[in-house]
């Protein structure tokens, strides 16, 4: 597993070291896409973002960067690549939710997503998760997530099954964003990110989006998290976990039927759907790391054999 996580790694890092956007795939019915990164001081992470998204070569792109005003650099990084974005704005917002929510409104794509300022997109991610849309128009399409630590040293995969709403009150890891497209015309249908959610707020959007039908698997991992010292995942546990509390309550009052049965129902169903889509050894893995105590997030302490190149001049 160590071996082919370091192939991933090199790969990733070799993609975002620079930026060199491979020639556009032919659009053909491919739908329009709109992706958006809120940023407010992450000029440490934000370049690769940026470098990830453009270097996608997806013919139909849309890319919006809305920052917050920051005061470390990052607008200067903006400003580098700003030929090759749709809008980019620098101002005042009232946090991160609605600095995505200021992009959703700017956005024309059939579909759109959000790739916070310290994630990544693995390479091909935007044209696997395009052409998937492009056959059923899925409210959501979604991959797998490969986790990472800040010098893009990729660690663990986790792997993703379909889920609706009742699966949300079960199951912690849902839809990664960083992985996940959806139809814009869902956001008009049933509102853009609660901004009053500090933590939550994709659980909370895919909780309404997915009223209309369950999200789409794309078997491949597509998106890159990264866990480093400033992220909320490490920060902000207490939200965290009240936040989920909420938004499974709520869920809970408008469903019929999610009792323990359906607990013990829905775990069965996604131990038989990871088996589906060949994912046998993550089976076993991550039955070791519960059976071990470890956290699927953390990164190892002895991992430090790669290093990142460093990004050149647009």
């Amino acid at each position: 597993m160590r071996k082919r996580n370091n192939e991933f790694s090199r790969q990733l890092i070799d993609f975002v070291s620079e930026l060199r956007p491979p020639a556009p795939i032919a659009g053909g019915l491919l739908p329009k896409v709109t992706i958006v990164t809120p940023s407010f001081n992450q000029a440490r992470f934000l370049e690769r973002t940026i470098i990830s998204v453009l270097n996608q070569g997806y013919p139909r792109l849309e890319y919006i960067i809305i920052d917050g005003g920051s005061t470390d650099g990052s607008v200067d990084i903006i400003r580098k690549y700003e030929r090759y974005l749709t809008y980019w704005e620098s101002a005042p917002d009232r946090g991160q939710s609605h600095a995505i929510n200021k992009g959703f409104e700017r956005a024309t794509g059939d579909y759109v997503g959000w790739q916070n300022s310290d994630d990544l997109y693995y390479p091909g991610a935007l044209r696997k998760l395009g052409a998937a849309a492009a056959k059923g128009r899925a409210p959501i399409v979604s991959g797998n997530l490969f986790v990472a630590d800040a010098n893009n040293r990729i660690f663990r995969k986790i792997h993703y099954t379909p889920v609706n709403r009742g699966t949300l009150t079960v199951v912690k890891a849902s839809i990664p964003n960083q992985a996940a497209i959806f139809r814009r015309d869902l956001l008009r249908k049933h509102g853009l990110l609660q901004e009053s959610m500090r933590y939550c707020m994709d659980l909370e959007l895919w909780s309404r989006l997915l009223r209309d039908g369950k999200n789409l698997i794309v078997p491949d991992a597509m998106g890159v998290y990264t866990t480093h010292d400033e992220t909320k995942t490490a920060l902000m546990q207490d939200v965290l976990l009240e936040e989920r509390s909420q938004i499974v309550d709520r869920i809970r009052r408008t469903e019929p039927g999610l009792g323990k049965l359906f607990e013990l129902s829905c775990r069965a169903s996604k131990v038989a759907a990871h088996a589906r889509q060949g994912d046998l050894s993550y089976l076993f893995e991550k039955l070791t790391t519960k059976l071990l105590g470890r956290d699927d997030w953390a990164a190892p302490v002895s991992y430090t054999h790669l290093t990142l190149p460093t990004n050149r001049e647009v």
